[in-house]
């Protein structure tokens, strides 16, 4: 198979920072962050700081919602300077999102048409004139730089010649209580590693990207996507791994993919929310991948934590710093707060930065990491001529009875697991699908842990259960947001709760797509064992809204 290499393209970061990955680079180098206290009662009810952007009013374009302008605003930019059309049928657009445009989540009885993820992907697609069908990832903080290895893996497999990602949240209500919640939000701007670090800054982003594999239409100052992985803790929905053997497995298959060693890493980017154990997890995972002596960084007290555009904005921002032979500072950071070493300095560091190592963790225990580089291309795709075979299916559907019937079908399994009453429906849904299908088969023990992935989609996203913490939100804004609500208001948590039942730690995606007939995340899926990327998955479609409910997931495996 030819050789094809994957480069980074034009691109557009909009942010607290400024409306341009430019004018974000220039306040950065600066020193100056975008986090300012918010106060306004229709976000939290009362001040607190984060990174928001300062749009310039547009009243023609008033009837479009806020996130929609930035995706497309974004998108538009990229398409105008790097010449590529978005009317070719080998141009490719995906979208990553976790929450989408959730603030026009109300107590309406039915969701407004503006929450659906895919509708909202095909506007913006359509608007833009886009020929090609959009992929929409919503797989929590992870979903941008997952954007960005299915788009890498796109390209390998000849599906396109150029992807444009693009990634964006927003803050609102709905986001800023749930955080709070957790008491997981500082009052200052957040610290990273810091031993005094007591919580994340949350901010609100957008940013777009091209990956293509034509060198003609690379950024100047080339860099290239070299490698990409993702794994499942396998651990917990809230919290991470305690290990951090499984971010570091993903960071060891992106190398691993790169054709790189640990040696050959000069820096790395990584999630640093400045929560206790992200930062302590990632000080581990970095020590069992052998990167524990490079020089280590966080964007998050510049702009926040964005969410869903994280992945894409801070890959663009690692790609500059590779550009310029500099690792950027990590304000704030003092003392060494974590149990591994890290080499993080409150200071810009100019330095020879050729291949670096960008990474991030989100609930439901997913992790990402992509390699990116000026010098190393990255291995070929080897996708493989294998039988694939459906081993076990099982469905289920109906309209009206959902609680009844899903006890019902939990009973049927004669399982113990208390855990299960406190899911939300998508996950139990989910979970009894997945218990037919595994529990007489140890599937993780069979082919390694690792080698076994979950690939799942819907149409609705986790709507279900946002609308309950609206709800919550709006009747008791004095109590404030329920955690154990908050953290099923994202589709992939039925990925963890499986991943967590059944030991499985290999790829888990979360593709929200119109209907089932689409097929899109079982041909991901047969993809990934072709490629030699996993060796059985679980998959299928898995929807669960207003007591409509339909779940067809399957076992397909390598022979």
């Amino acid at each position: 198979m030819d050789k094809i290499t994957i480069y980074l393209g034009a691109d557009c970061i909009i942010s607290s920072l400024g409306n341009s990955t430019e004018e974000n680079i220039r306040q950065m180098e600066a020193g100056c962050s975008g986090i300012r206290q918010v106060d306004d009662p229709a976000v939290f009810e009362r001040p607190f700081p984060a990174g928001r952007i300062a749009e310039e009013s547009d009243e023609s374009d008033s009837a479009t919602p806020r996130l929609e302008r930035w995706l497309k605003r974004a998108v538009e930019h990229v398409l105008a300077e790097s010449g590529v059309s978005p009317q070719s049928p080998r141009t490719g657009l995906i979208v990553a999102t976790t929450k989408g445009n959730i603030d026009y989540l109300c107590r309406e009885p039915k969701p407004d048409t503006r929450c659906f993820l895919f509708e909202m992907a095909q506007r913006v697609a359509r608007e833009l004139g886009f020929v090609t069908r959009p992929k929409v990832i919503s797989n929590a903080c992870i979903s941008g730089l997952a954007a960005m290895i299915v788009a890498r893996r796109e390209l390998l497999q000849r599906h396109y010649d150029h992807v444009v990602v693009v990634g964006g949240d927003l803050l609102s209500q709905f986001v800023v209580s749930g955080f709070h919640s957790f008491k997981s939000v500082s009052e200052n701007i957040c610290r990273p590693y810091d031993a005094s670090r007591d919580g994340l800054s949350l901010g609100e982003a957008c940013g777009a990207l091209l990956l293509t594999t034509d060198v003609t239409r690379a950024k100047c100052g080339r860099v290239m996507l070299a490698g990409g992985a993702m794994t499942q803790d396998a651990n917990h929905l809230s919290a991470p791994s305690r290990t951090g053997e499984e971010l570091a497995a993903a960071i060891r298959q992106a190398m691993c993919e790169g054709g790189v060693t640990a040696a050959e890493i000069d820096a790395v980017n990584a999630h640093g929310t400045a929560t206790r154990y992200n930062d302590e997890m990632e000080s581990k995972a970095l020590a069992v991948a052998g990167l524990s002596d490079k020089p280590l960084n966080s964007f998050k007290p510049y702009i926040g934590h964005t969410l869903g555009a994280a992945g894409v904005v801070e890959a663009i921002l690692s790609a500059e710093q590779i550009r310029r032979g500099e690792v950027f500072a990590t304000p704030g950071y003092e003392e060494c707060g974590v149990p591994q070493p890290v080499n993080v300095a409150s200071r810009h560091r100019k330095m020879e930065v050729s291949t670096m190592v960008k990474s991030a963790s989100g609930f439901g225990g997913c992790n990402a990491a992509v390699v990116l580089s000026r010098d190393h291309e990255g291995l070929p795709l080897v996708v493989r001529d294998v039988q694939i075979a459906t081993t076990r299916s099982y469905s289920l559907s109906g309209h009206g009875d959902f609680a009844e019937r899903i006890r019902a079908e939990y009973k049927a399994l004669g399982s113990a697991n208390l855990k299960f009453f406190k899911m939300d429906n998508l996950a139990k849904l989910g979970y009894v699908a997945a218990e037919h299908l595994l529990r007489d088969d140890k599937v993780a023990e069979r082919w390694g842990a690792f080698r076994v992935g979950i690939i799942l989609s819907n149409r609705s996203s986790s709507l279900d259960t946002d609308l309950r913490h609206q709800r919550i939100v709006e009747s008791h804004p004095e109590e404030g947001a329920s955690p154990a609500v908050f953290v099923y208001t994202l589709p992939n948590i039925v990925i963890g709760e499986i991943s967590i039942r059944h030991g499985i730690k290999g790829e888990g995606l979360f593709f929200v797509e119109s209907s089932p007939e689409g097929h899109v995340a079982e041909d991901y899926a047969r993809r990934l064992i072709a490629s030699d990327i996993l060796d059985a998955a679980v998959t299928g479609w898995c929807e669960c809204l207003e007591e409509n409910y339909s779940v067809n997931i399957k076992l397909i495996e390598k022979i």
